[in-house]
């Protein structure tokens, strides 16, 4: 039974180095790293983006830390022109980490975002981002987006490169060309802010098949439809105003006819100035003798 025991224990010895350099054997090819602080949230938004060098033997399991106070947002592939979740083992605490295990089957973009909370004094925002990782990166892009109505940044180690985009958004950029596994890289990042807006409300909304201006071609063709329709419009509104004014001016020029009332004789009754007789109402001779009554 002893020798057994002390037969599995060197097996053991010996396939340490071995899981050791498998694990050792993994390296990121490239690692972008974005620090996006109140972007949809009073939080710091962390996103790491990697992949695998070509000659990694697939599937690979991978470990990912973060900090232990981090908000896990999402694990992820790019595949095509969107991104699909990748299921993870449970988080696993060790200290002040969490470590992700993940398993890697293609060399596509990996991603991987959590949210931080952000130390706040009065105006001033402050923030350590630290990166470990048992692997060796051949790459890193390190890009910090600073919020629009900051001020004063200040960043150790420096963000040398400086960029921005057409709706105003500064990002400053850090390139590094390796980072061996174990090595630690830590960034000190502070700047002041008098508000809390969020940079995703600043943000310039994109209209989804909108042209460009002046880039667009006028077709009579495909207008004419419309044009049509515009002139018997105006036709239209043009002939009743025609009509209605023209009919006012007819009516406003033929002159009214002025009646004279009839003078009534006394006790308002007609008599004949022949014979003296009463006509009835409405009579224009004499039933007597014919005369043609006058009118008064």
């Amino acid at each position: 039974m002893r020798k057994w025991l002390v037969f599995l224990l060197a097996v053991c010895l010996l396939l340490m180095p071995t899981l050791a350099h498998a694990q050792n054997s993994v390296t990121i090819r490239k690692l972008n790293i974005q620090l996006w602080p109140e972007y949809d949230r009073p939080d710091m938004l962390v996103m790491y983006s990697f992949a695998l060098s070509e000659d990694t033997t697939l599937p690979a399991e991978l470990q990912v830390r973060i900090p232990a106070n981090a908000n896990l947002n999402a694990v992820a592939k790019n595949e095509g022109e969107k991104m699909v979740n990748v299921p993870y083992d449970a988080p696993v605490k060790d200290g002040d980490w969490i470590t992700i295990t993940m398993l890697i089957d293609d060399l596509a973009n990996y991603r991987v975002e959590y949210y931080l909370p952000m130390a706040k004094s009065g105006t001033t925002r402050n923030f350590s981002f630290v990166w470990q990782s048992d692997y060796d990166v051949e790459s890193l892009r390190l890009q910090f987006q600073q919020p629009p109505t900051s001020t004063n940044l200040s960043a150790t180690p420096e963000l040398p490169t400086v960029d921005s985009t057409a709706g105003g958004i500064i990002y400053h950029n850090l390139t590094l060309s390796g980072l061996p596994a174990g090595e630690v890289f830590t960034l000190e990042l502070s700047y002041d802010k008098d508000n809390d807006d969020l940079t995703v409300s600043a943000m310039p909304v994109e209209i989804e098949g909108a042209q460009e201006s002046g880039g667009g071609s006028f077709s009579l063709t495909d207008s004419l439809p419309s044009i049509l329709v515009g002139i018997g419009v105006v036709l239209i509104v043009g002939g009743l105003l025609y009509f209605t004014l023209s009919g006012r001016n007819s009516i406003d020029s033929t002159p009214r006819k002025r009646h004279k009332p009839r003078a009534a004789s006394a006790g308002g009754n007609v008599y004949c100035h022949e014979c003296g007789k009463r006509a009835r109402s409405g009579d224009k001779f004499c039933r007597s003798c014919g005369a043609r009554l006058r009118s008064q």
